[in-house]
């Protein structure tokens, strides 16, 4: 079945300038622009999937009824409620269900280029999955019961309290969301992404922004090529990637995977860490599995956690000084080795952890022990700055 609804009646083609819809459409000054609002719904079975393609900026709400209906709103500049009627043009808009349990709904308005439009759209809220195609605009989603896809060629891209999953992409724009009963998987060719919360794991990449989660339920996977990173809190493992920016990772409920070529890392707390930078300090914590750190420029500061269960780890720096803080009941082998220049230098806080060389201080200058016993090999290694191995009380 298929129905084509001509807001109130037209054909599937654009309306004629003297058509009866055009002459009876109710057109109101608003500032120096003048204004057009009209409804329109369609009737018959609704599936189980809406697929919505439309071009303008666009809200869908829930309805509260059984119904899929709309409001367009445009705005145009003109010289005359005339020539407003010739530049509004007029709306194609049809629903056809399909057997694959999905209803697709076209509503494209036929105006000139500088007519601004707005769609709001309700959708029922028995519906699993509403799918949204605009061609140019903005896009806003709120209150839904069901998994929302949105996909806009050039527009930002807004939505909080959607009980399903999300997949936003845009072809230029900021994507923002809030709370997310799902998992969420965001892409954006030039614009930041922001994450409120979401239930399962989120998957965020931008050629050009920054990405901040506040919460995900599950693991994250974070890539800009441009901006700054930051993760306050994830129930899983996070792996984060900037070309050019700061990754922060306050809680990982797993491993840390992170790297940048131009910016510091930090990680308040992790179940293992692997991070790397090109240029940059990185700081680190973690509890338990391993610890491989490498900064080709920079300091780095790695702090293990009392109560700590450690694999064997490794903490490089190209140049810059190394500080690793060890509670000081952890059971651990150190090896640590400084290739520095003329007066390579290792201070340790334990007797256990003492120089192996031999003769004058020469570079390399290593030095080695068993904390406690000895344990997993923490091996840290510096060719231009100084190491310390300092006690936590």
């Amino acid at each position: 079945m298929i129905v084509l609804s001509l807001v109130p009646v037209m054909a599937a083609t654009l309306l004629a300038q003297d058509s009866p819809f055009t002459r009876d459409a109710q057109v109101t000054r608003d500032g120096a622009s003048w204004k057009r609002v009209y409804p329109g719904s369609f009737s018959g079975p609704i599936m189980r999937v809406v697929k919505v393609t439309t071009r303008g900026h666009v809200v869908i709400r829930p309805s509260t009824d059984d119904q899929i209906s709309y409001t367009l709103t445009q705005r145009v500049r003109a010289k005359s409620e005339e020539e407003a009627h010739r530049l509004f043009g007029g709306v194609v808009s049809s629903m056809v269900p399909q057997r694959a349990g999905m209803t697709v709904i076209t509503l494209l308005p036929m105006a000139k280029e500088n007519v601004e439009a707005q769609w709001e759209i309700r959708v029922p809220r028995r519906v699993a999955g509403v799918i949204l195609d605009t061609q140019v605009g903005d896009v806003e989603a709120y209150d839904l019961d069901s998994s929302l896809h949105v996909d806009t060629q050039a527009g930002q891209i807004r939505c909080d309290r959607i009980r399903g999953s999300i997949e936003a992409k845009t072809g230029g724009g900021e994507i923002r969301l809030g709370k997310i009963g799902g998992a969420v998987q965001c892409t954006s060719a030039a614009g930041s992404i922001f994450v409120e919360s979401t239930g399962g794991e989120a998957n965020c990449q931008t050629v050009g922004g920054e990405i901040q989660i506040h919460e995900a339920n599950g693991g994250v996977t974070l890539s800009t090529e441009g901006g700054n990173i930051q993760v306050d809190r994830s129930g899983g493992s996070v792996q984060a990637h900037t070309g050019a920016g700061i990754i922060q990772v306050a809680q990982a409920g797993g491993m840390v995977f992170a790297d940048t070529r131009g910016g510091s890392i930090e990680v308040g707390s992790a179940r293992g860490i692997q991070c790397q930078s090109a240029a940059g300090t990185i700081r680190v914590k973690t509890s338990t599995g391993p610890l491989r750190v490498q900064t080709a420029l920079g300091s780095i500061l790695a702090e293990l956690l009392s109560g700590a269960r450690l694999e064997d780890s490794s903490l490089v720096a190209g140049s810059g000084d190394i500080t690793v803080l060890i509670p000081s009941n952890l059971a651990l082998s150190v090896l640590a080795r400084n290739e520095s220049g003329a007066n390579p230098r290792i201070v340790s806080d334990f007797s256990e952890v003492r120089s192996k060389s031999i003769g004058f201080s020469r570079p390399p200058v290593v030095f080695e022990g068993a904390i406690n016993g000895g344990g997993p090999l923490l091996s840290i290694n510096t060719a231009g700055g100084i190491i310390y191995v300092r006690k936590l009380k």
